[in-house]
């Protein structure tokens, strides 16, 4: 079942006395339900518009957008997203923070404990509940923001560079958590990164963008070599070293940096299988 989809989608923005600036142009895409899809793209692309297409912050100017079976018109509880920043109330505690969304839609402060006392473990924040977000960690930061919309159990988390302002060590850590996760409570998941290696790492299957007007150049698939060669159950130093891995990280790369219509050198690098995504 899908979970969300992009259908012909065109979105286009007004400038005064010149042409419309079109950022993303007939992108058609369809997640299923509890997949894991990466975008990855050059700068102005459309990535973040089309996030912001399915969180029902923007709508398009042709085309239509569904999660689930209904067209996008609004936020809605069936989605959260995770921004770059972590928005976090700097008054408010790691537990409030948490279970801010739990209160806004009426639940007593009694039935928020367990769900919000579960994420505390879940994301690693035990002994952190009584903090407030000036005292974590950009790491720890980031943490409470992806549990805060976790424990709000949406159908669809939409991530827009969560470990973008991250250091190098965090941001790693982060993947792996992230990782870790999706077992523990899966979900459909739309991820925009610059980093190709944390889409091929985290995703069941990576969008790759062309430059504006933003289009699909390719869709390559990698939750079946995941599977196959056990990447999840690995450290994250050892998968980044694997020949398969190597592999579609450059592939995506020369996606990236070829011009459309361009197909001789990225031919030779070719992945050796295509799999589709399986749950």
């Amino acid at each position: 079942m899908s979970a969300i989809s992009f259908l012909d989608v065109v979105r286009s923005f007004d400038r005064v006395g010149d042409q419309p600036i079109v950022a993303l142009d007939r992108v058609s895409l369809t997640v299923a339900e509890r997949e894991f899809v990466a975008i990855v793209g050059p700068s102005g692309c459309g990535k973040t518009t089309l996030l912001r297409l399915a969180a029902g912050l923007d709508f398009p100017t042709a085309g239509r957008v569904l999660v689930g079976e209904r067209e996008v018109r609004a936020p809605g509880p069936d989605r959260a997203v995770v921004f770059q920043q972590f928005a976090l109330f700097p008054w408010k505690t790691v537990r409030e923070n948490i279970g801010f969304g739990l209160k806004c839609r009426g639940m007593s402060a009694r039935d928020r404990e367990v769900p919000v006392e579960h994420y505390i473990g879940v994301m690693g924040l035990g002994g952190h509940e009584d903090s407030y977000p000036h005292q974590l960690s950009g790491g720890m930061q980031q943490r409470v923001a992806i549990a805060r919309s976790y424990v709000l159990e949406p159908d669809v988390l939409l991530m827009d560079e969560p470990f973008g302002s991250l250091d190098a060590q965090t941001r790693i850590e982060m993947q792996e958590e992230l990782i870790r996760l999706a077992r523990v409570s899966p979900r459909t998941v739309l991820f925009i990164t610059h980093s190709v290696e944390e889409a091929v790492y985290l995703a069941d299957r990576v969008v790759v963008m062309s430059r504006r007007p933003g289009r699909i150049r390719e869709v390559v698939e990698v939750a079946g070599l995941r599977r196959d060669e056990a990447w999840q159950d690995r450290p994250i130093e050892e998968v980044l070293d694997q020949e398969s891995f190597i592999h579609l990280r450059s592939y995506i790369w020369k996606l990236l940096r070829d011009r459309p219509g361009d197909h001789g050198a990225i031919e030779r690098l070719e992945p050796k299988r295509t799999v589709r995504s399986v749950r």
